[in-house]
């Protein structure tokens, strides 16, 4: 099949929010709607620069589908988006494309692609090159009203972290010791790790609160406004040290941020949650309130960087 792609610029934000909500409204009607911080920052990247095509079948046609290849150069993997409009033919190119867009940058990198839980047809497509499930992910909603009284053990206090440093370096120490044992987990530097907070910080609103017990850091919670455009908050990063762990602290921190963004005039809070993680979160979770609004899956296969020819 003949095929025109081009390599798409942040500018091309306008263009990603419609093939991906046509995509994802396709597969479930009530799908949140993807906006604009989203879409700009699918197209930057999310840890280092993304590596981005768009691609359509006649040169008079709309752009209907997107490859976004996004290294993590700390973690030494692929994570990888492809969308396209419910007409398009092109999801078996676009595939084609990805692959060798990441063999050509570095064959040696784990790929591991999403897939919304309802797309059979790029799942089977996956199943074809020897992709199986890796892991199922959970997006979680609440309606937010008046939030309940948050009363903090003695020797407890809240704190915002901001712009500082040593707050940021803090919050740093918390969430590699509370994720460490999280599947997928490798550490990342104090350097690469805080560019990304004060990154989000200018372009999300990203805001973080450290919980400490008597003096130490024990825990963190960090929201950000990337689902403002659906009346929503978004809880990006929620953790607690390991050896503070199940005293109730997890719950201190998500009813903080139930009330920071219920006190901020939201309507909503969402976040994302691992379905496989054991740590209790969803358990929590559901008992403040939320509930799945959605699913998506990652794949993985070990030998992706093998061509079919060769395999």
């Amino acid at each position: 099949m003949n095929f025109l792609s081009r390599e798409a610029q942040e500018s091309d934000f306008a263009t990603v929010q419609r093939i991906v909500d046509a995509n994802q409204k396709a597969l479930n009607p009530d799908e949140i709607s993807f906006g604009e911080m989203e879409a700009k920052e699918l197209l930057q990247g999310f840890f280092d620069p993304s590596i981005n095509r768009l691609l359509k079948v006649n040169e008079n046609d709309e752009w209907e589908c997107l490859i976004s290849l996004h290294p993590d150069l700390d973690r030494e993997r692929f994570y990888l988006d492809i969308y396209r409009t419910p007409s398009s033919s092109l999801l078996p190119i676009a595939l084609e494309m990805a692959i060798d867009l990441a063999r050509e940058a570095n064959p040696t990198f784990r790929l591991w692609p999403g897939v919304h839980s309802a797309d059979s047809y790029y799942q089977d497509l996956l199943a074809q090159r020897g992709f199986k499930v890796l892991r199922r992910y959970w997006l979680m909603q609440m309606k937010l009203g008046l939030p309940s009284p948050i009363s903090l053990p003695e020797g407890a206090e809240l704190i915002e972290v901001g712009s500082d440093e040593q707050l940021l370096f803090e919050m740093w120490q918390i969430q590699q010791d509370s994720f460490s044992e999280h599947f997928g987990f490798m550490p990342r530097t104090f350097e690469s790790w805080s560019k990304k907070i004060i990154q989000g910080s200018q372009e999300k609103n990203q805001k973080a609160w450290i919980l400490r017990m008597n003096g130490e850091g024990v825990g963190f919670v960090d929201c950000d406004d990337s689902l403002l455009h659906e009346d929503s908050g978004y809880v990006a990063g929620l953790g607690v040290r390991k050896a503070y762990q199940g005293r109730g602290l997890g719950e201190i921190l998500l009813r903080y941020a139930i009330k920071e963004n219920t006190e901020a005039g939201r309507e909503k809070l969402a976040l994302n949650v691992d379905a496989g993680n054991e740590s209790g979160a969803l358990r929590l979770y559901e008992k403040v309130g939320m509930s799945i609004s959605s699913e998506w899956h990652q794949y993985e296969n070990p030998n992706w960087a093998i061509s079919q020819d060769q395999s």
